[in-house]
Formats: C-alpha cells, structure tokens, sequence
C-alpha cells in the first residue's frame, strides 16, 4: 500500500525540484540497482516510495530531489533507462516548488482519492449531525463500508489474517493521518478496546459533550469484520474532544444474527 507522494520545499531555491517516476519489473533486483545508480550521480534523495503491489510483476519507484542544472535531468535519465529490468522512466519538475503529485489521479488503497483538510471532513461531520435523523448510526454505518473496503483491498496485495491484520490496521491508521492506535484485544473473547491517539476527527472538531468519532468505530468494526470472519460492533465511550486525553473505542461481538448493517449506535446498544 502506497500513498502518492506530495512535497513542499523550501530548500536551495537556486536548484530545481525535480521528481522521477520508474517503472520496473520486481524479478530482477532492479530496486537495488536504481539506488546504486543514484548513489553513484549524487542524488540525495528529499522524499521516495517504493510501491511492489503493482499487477504482473510491476512495481514502481518515485522519488522527489533537487539538482542544480537541468541537464542533469536527461543525465539520471538515461542511465535509469540502462538499467536491466526498467521498464520506463518519466521525470518532471515541480515549477512552482510547492505541492505536486507524480501520479494522478492519486491512488490509496487501491482507489482514487482526494487530499483534503480534516476541517473539510468536519464541515460534513456537523451538517450531518445538524440535519440527519440519527447521524451518528449514518457516520458508523459509512464507516463499516469504508473499513470493510479496506480490509478487502489489503487481503487482496498481501497476507493477512487475524495474526497480523490489527498491526496492518495500525499501520493504516499512521499512512492516513488518522491518528496512532494502541489495541489491547483478546482472541479468545473477540473483546477488547482500542485507544486512539491524535484523532484527527476529535482534534478538529473541538468541544463536545459527546463521542464524535463514530466513522472510525464504525471503520474499525467493518475492518475487524472483514479480516475475522466475524460480526464485531464498536463504540465510542470516551473522546479528547469530550476533554479526555485519548479517544477509547470499545470492541465486542454482535449479538448473534445481527447483519453489519444493522450495527448502529440507535439500534444497538
């Protein structure tokens, strides 16, 4: 899983911040030569990712530095192009040394996504809550798809299952700026509860006299659902935005017979 990559520079405003996209096939330790080679230019390195999940055997290099002469570009070029196993190398500068995306549409959990602010979000968050019949059953029951979307995606590019997938779902939490996540869950019991640092939903939203993060409850539910083969609910109990110091997400089993669809805070409690 690969976020696309962004950048703001503020570096030696007399060079030129240039990014170089490389397509590779993966079974021909072609990742180690393209660092050897920008080793043996000089290229220093501001931000990359390697993505390995690309179909048939594809996978891709991005990376974002700055050089003094344009010529250098074409330079770097054709000596990635050299390299047994690159299949194309694509390159450009970023003009007005601020945000820039290599790829686009950009590309999270194997579908186009959009980089907004976290007020944007909340913006949404309170019309709903302002102007829905039970928004927050709506905001869990959007974050049981979301969460079971996930889950389908990440089975989909590596192996997952219960011995591994809550360490996958926290490093999911850290790729999307969500927030860190401590689990403390029993296997045998499916219970537990999941602390939730640095919410960015709680964080912007401010004041509360009530839980607002429901989608991740929600998202978390439809997670575990998926990866365990087993019906969980989640709720909320205690929120920063409520004046506590971390979020705290209760996790239980469903009572039997009920569907993910009808795990909503109204409905169940």
């Amino acid at each position: 899983m690969v976020r696309d990559l962004y950048m703001f520079s503020r570096g030696d405003e007399s060079a030129h911040v240039v990014w170089f996209s490389i397509n590779y096939q993966t079974d021909m330790g072609a990742e180690a030569n393209i660092n050897s080679v920008l080793s043996e230019m000089g290229v220093k390195l501001k931000f990359a990712y390697l993505d390995n999940t690309e179909h048939d055997g594809q996978g891709k290099y991005v990376l974002f530095t700055e050089v003094k002469e344009k010529v250098q570009i074409d330079t770097i070029n054709e000596m990635l192009r050299k390299i047994k196993g690159i299949t194309e190398v694509e390159s450009g500068i970023s003009g007005n040394r601020m945000i820039h995306s290599v790829d686009f549409p950009l590309n999270f959990l194997g579908e186009r996504a959009v980089i907004a602010r976290s007020k944007t979000f909340l913006d949404i968050l309170r019309i709903i809550r302002e102007n829905v019949i039970q928004p927050d059953g709506l905001l869990l029951l959007s974050g049981l798809k979301g969460g079971i979307g996930a889950a389908k995606y990440v089975k989909g590019i590596i192996k997952a299952d219960e011995s591994n997938c809550l360490a996958i779902l926290r490093e999911l939490f850290l790729a999307s700026g969500w927030g860190k996540l401590e689990m403390d869950f029993d296997r045998d019991s499916y219970n537990g509860k999941v602390i939730v640092r640095e919410s960015f939903i709680a964080d912007a939203y401010g004041p509360s006299d009530l839980p607002v993060c429901g989608y991740m409850s929600g998202f978390i539910a439809g997670y575990m659902t998926e990866m365990m083969g087993y019906t969980f609910q989640v709720r909320e109990v205690s929120c920063k935005s409520m004046g506590y110091a971390v979020c705290e997400h209760i996790v239980s089993p469903a009572p039997e017979g009920v569907k993910m669809e009808h795990i909503m805070k109204e409905e169940i409690q």
